[in-house]
């Protein structure tokens, strides 16, 4: 179900640097939290800038890791609820735009801890 890669916004992926340089998280990592913060919310996708898909390309196993199963089936249920149609790859590329723009304050891992 889950593409082999996803591409990010340029945006985005500005984002998730500096989030990065503040915390020490990968950008994967937060790219798996800033997708949970989307779930968790049940945020649309409908204002996510998602238009240029020009910033970082993150693999299958490196952005999910041994919790593909997992992500999957929760990405499965979140497009199911909110009967998102879109390719599964723009999908999560939004919900990823999305919970890094929810992850915008976070300046250390407290911050990140109280999300």
């Amino acid at each position: 179900m889950l593409p082999n890669r996803i591409a990010i916004s340029q945006k985005a992926t500005d984002k998730l640097r500096y989030i990065k340089s503040k915390t020490g998280l990968t950008p994967n990592v937060l790219a798996r939290i800033a997708i949970m913060l989307t779930i968790r919310e049940g945020n649309k996708l409908d204002n996510a800038g998602v238009n240029d898909l020009d910033g970082q390309v993150l693999s299958r196993d490196v952005l999910f890791g041994d919790h593909q199963n997992s992500y999957s089936i929760l990405i499965k249920q979140y497009t199911t609820d909110n009967r998102i149609e879109t390719p599964i790859a723009e999908t999560v590329a939004a919900m990823i735009e999305v919970g890094v723009f929810k992850m915008g304050h976070v300046k250390s891992l407290v911050d990140l801890t109280k999300l």
